[in-house]
């Protein structure tokens, strides 16, 4: 995709949309069609020292300026930011531009200055390492004329900002060679041609108004590190300048692109699938991960497990799928895979019941995309940490996960909250949800039925078949005859088992799941209860809008958010467990392609809004669903790149359902 952004000449700069080029290895680039940074993680090189985490903030931003004649003087601006205390944007270079272009591979900033010279700034990022290319290029020139280029630079961690000016922010310039240093680390720029003048100032009071809103500190400074002055004429108009974080990386090989047959979505969601897969590590046999969303999430075990149908095997990935298995494998403690990863040490956490079953899931599609899974010695190793998995939550782990007698997954303790609605405040969990969550049981019901299929030795499966049997004769419990849907959670209460009647999307995994526990008119009654309660444009709501506790606006400080974040905000990743339940209980598969299609069209359509070419995280759950969080995340892409109907499993993924259902036209 190759559209004009930012058309403006003149008219008031674009602050709310956003661009995103990534490099492998964790990685970014991102800002406004404007060039003003709105977001504390916004930069032209925030460099991942400890791939894909440990992310920096090398280079925020250049101030540039066209001098039309070779001498300085006269100019013109080519920059736009935004400072605290005012809301004009300076400096105003925003007046001159005319277009901005992003086809995540590069970002593009057009000028028109001094009745017809147009000026073109052109960021890209090496892949495999920690470098940005910068070019300007200058066309309509008649006569001797110079470029000015003033790199911004904090050199921070990218969660935090410089409220003071640090003393070791240090910087020194010669020749075509500049070198910033700080926390011993040493980002170098190098231009083609010009010389660098070491004059150092600091800018002060940058003003982040997307973090004001969240609610967080907004203000920061940025050290200019020096100026590069380059001449340029008529038969000389192109400056390039290469910006690295200093270190022993060469860059890797472009990833190759896996294109549909003409299918325009499918490529689209394909390229924003490729984003969010990084390496674990340098080098060429580093396992593969998954970005969970830009700008400030790292890998995260569940989002990467559930994203991983869409990212790896729709796009023909299967072995960088099984690669980032075999890592997330190597970590696993106690049955439980990790949770996530500490952005700066690369410390595991392992709060999340979930995360080991939907990492059963992904191995059993693995299995199924392979022609031959048993040649595979890596696959088969997954196998064995799938056995490992099981045998745990029998015998019981590690925050209060294991399997009762009845065959259903309990789970959870206080203080935690282990489900993917994990949203804490003050340390406590806003959803904790603890006891028997539905899901829980779903994907344990559907992991024991994966792992019967997977390995050989057919007392083996037959033994994990029957604990399945049991599993799903006891989901029974979890149906709630006066609302016609499945109970969120079965909570204990005085020895026994209470329904908690609230209406969550966590029940449609019951039927959309590859073995649903939930079938025929069952599933039907779970899947008008979404449609009913919950479903909108862009995702599925967290909670009912007729629960008390519910909230649909996404907004206000952190704790406010928070507490929103699972009780009515839309997420989009769950519309690909809705396509899939739509698929399990229809025998139309000609029309079940045609409303998935409607139903997905609203956040294809979005890939034009917000960050460009991506899917955002959450949705209001009111009207008119504005966007919020990450503006990339990764399972909002890969869920609706695995459903979109242009290439669908040719089984259905609740193959054991029957009965029909018709639906109407659910996004009026």
């Amino acid at each position: 995709m190759n559209e004009p952004r930012n058309n403006t000449h003149g008219q008031r700069p674009d602050y709310a949309s956003e661009w995103l080029l990534t490099n492998g290895i964790g990685g970014f680039a991102m800002g406004t069609p404007s060039g003003a940074n709105t977001r504390r993680y916004h930069g032209l090189l925030v460099a991942a020292v400890n791939p894909p985490v440990d992310r920096v903030v090398c280079l925020n931003s250049t101030i540039d300026q066209f001098h039309p004649t070779a001498e300085e003087g006269r100019y013109f601006p080519l920059s736009t930011q935004l400072f605290g205390g005012s809301d004009v944007p300076h400096p105003n270079g925003w007046e001159y531009q005319v277009d901005f272009e992003c086809d995540m591979k590069s970002a593009t900033w057009t000028w028109v200055v001094d009745g017809g010279i147009t000026i073109r700034k052109k960021l890209a990022l090496e892949q495999g390492c920690n470098s940005c290319l910068l070019e300007w290029t200058i066309d309509g020139l008649v006569h001797d004329a110079m470029l000015t280029i003033r790199p911004l630079v904090t050199m921070r961690n990218f969660h935090e900002l410089l409220a003071s000016t640090p003393d070791d922010l240090q910087s020194s310039a010669e020749g075509t060679r500049c070198c910033v240093q700080r926390n011993g680390q040493a980002m170098i720029m190098e231009s083609c041609s010009g010389d660098w003048e070491s004059t150092c100032n600091w800018w002060d009071n940058f003003d982040y108004p997307k973090e004001m809103a969240r609610g967080q500190d907004h203000t920061e400074h940025a050290l200019c590190a020096g100026v590069l002055r380059v001449p340029i004429s008529p038969e000389s108009s192109t400056v390039r300048m290469k910006v690295s974080l200093q270190e022993s990386l060469k860059p890797s090989p472009p990833s190759v692109d896996i294109h549909s047959d003409g299918d325009v979505v499918a490529d689209r969601l394909a390229d924003a699938c490729r984003q969010f897969i990084v390496k674990r590590s340098h080098g060429d046999g580093a396992p593969a991960s998954v970005i969970a969303g830009y700008p400030w999430f790292a890998d995260w075990g569940r989002d990467s497990l559930i994203s991983l149908p869409g990212l790896f095997l729709k796009q023909a990935r299967a072995n960088e799928a099984i690669s980032m298995l075999g890592g997330f494998a190597s970590r696993i403690r106690n049955g439980i895979i990790p949770n996530r990863f500490d952005d700066s040490q690369d410390k595991a956490y392992y709060n999340t019941a979930d995360a080991s079953l939907w990492f059963i899931n992904a191995v059993h599609a693995c299995h199924e995309s392979l022609d031959d899974p048993g040649s595979s010695s890596d696959l088969m190793l997954l196998v064995q940490t799938c056995r490992q998995i099981v045998d745990s939550y029998r015998s019981g782990t590690d925050y209060g996960i294991r399997i009762d007698y009845d065959g259903l997954l309990m789970a959870g303790i206080p203080g935690e909250a282990v489900t993917w609605m994990d949203a804490r405040v003050n340390g406590v969990g806003v959803t904790a949800r603890i006891g028997k969550p539905v899901e829980l049981s779903a994907l344990w019901y559907n992991g024991l039925r994966c792992l019967a299929e997977m390995v050989a030795d057919p007392a083996e499966s037959a033994e994990y078949k029957a604990a399945a049997a049991l599993t799903r004769k006891s989901f029974g419990r979890f149906w709630n005859e006066a609302s016609n849907c499945c109970y969120d959670l079965l909570v204990p209460h005085q020895g026994n088992w209470r329904g908690d009647a609230r209406i969550r999307p966590n029940q449609i995994l019951a039927v959309s799941l590859r073995f649903p526990c939930l079938t025929g008119q069952q599933a039907k009654l779970v899947m008008d209860c979404a449609r009913d309660h919950l479903l909108t444009p862009y995702g599925l709501r967290t909670l009912s809008p007729d629960d008390p506790d519910y909230k649909g606006r996404y907004e206000g400080d952190m704790t406010t958010r928070d507490e929103s974040y699972h009780n009515g905000t839309v997420w989009p990743w769950l519309m690909g467990p809705y396509c899939d339940g739509l698929q399990a209980i229809s025998e139309d598969a000609t029309g079940t392609d045609e409303l998935m299609r409607e139903l997905l069209n609203p956040l294809v359509e979005s890939m034009d809004d917000g960050c460009t070419g991506q899917i955002a995280e959450i949705y209001d759950g009111d009207k008119p669903h504005r966007a919020h969080g990450c503006p990339a995340q990764a399972w909002s892409v890969a869920e609706v790149a695995r459903s979109w109907p242009a290439d669908l499993r040719e089984e259905a993924p609740g193959a054991e359902c029957t009965g029909a259902t018709s639906e109407e036209s659910i996004l009026s």
